[in-house]
């Protein structure tokens, strides 16, 4: 299986990743930990791609995040799987800001080591404006293009997650027999 989870910051991707990843045994990666180096510093796009490359070139795997925009078609030209959470913009925010409390003093594990969350606050909430107004009507075009050959879930209620869960446990008990 390879899975693409995406969706506006603070709709709960690292999380979900986790736990399909455990639930599937496949290995995750999470974008932001290849997109950005210590302390919130990015690193250059094309070692970010190489990085990528290299994990799409797998087997089976979990891939969260939205950064780069620019590698999102190779994201799900590689997956088999597309789980878009499209959460109200009330709902990214609200979780977002809670997420960025709760790791005030201590280290998030999704995020790269050695990163003060407080740093990313402010850009975060602009990159979630960017994702909401300008990635996301394109990224839903890209949706529209690939359903008719890739399995895609759209999220757009928490309680949807457990029978999303069943389908993909299902689908991986069906291929390993």
């Amino acid at each position: 299986m390879k899975i693409i989870i995406t969706g506006n910051g603070g709709s709960g991707k690292s999380t979900l990743a986790e736990k399909l990843g455990t639930i599937l045994q496949l290995p995750v990666t999470h974008l932001d930990k290849i997109t950005f180096k210590k302390n919130w510093d990015r690193y250059e796009e094309h070692r970010h791609m190489q990085t990528l490359e290299r994990v799409l070139s797998g087997k089976n795997w979990i891939v969260e995040g939205w950064s780069y925009q620019s590698t999102m078609k190779k994201r799900m030209d590689a997956s088999d799987i597309i789980i878009y959470l499209a959460y109200p913009a009330w709902y990214s925010y609200l979780y977002a800001a809670k997420r960025h409390l709760q790791y005030t003093f201590r280290q998030n594990p999704y995020d790269p080591p050695n990163s003060w969350i407080w740093k990313k606050t402010i850009r975060m909430f602009k990159a979630m404006n960017l994702v909401r107004k300008v990635y996301e009507p394109e990224f839903k075009l890209w949706l529209d293009e690939y359903k008719v050959y890739k399995l895609i879930f759209v999220i757009k209620k928490r309680k949807e997650l457990k029978a999303m869960e069943r389908i993909l446990v299902s689908m991986k008990v069906h291929n390993n027999e």
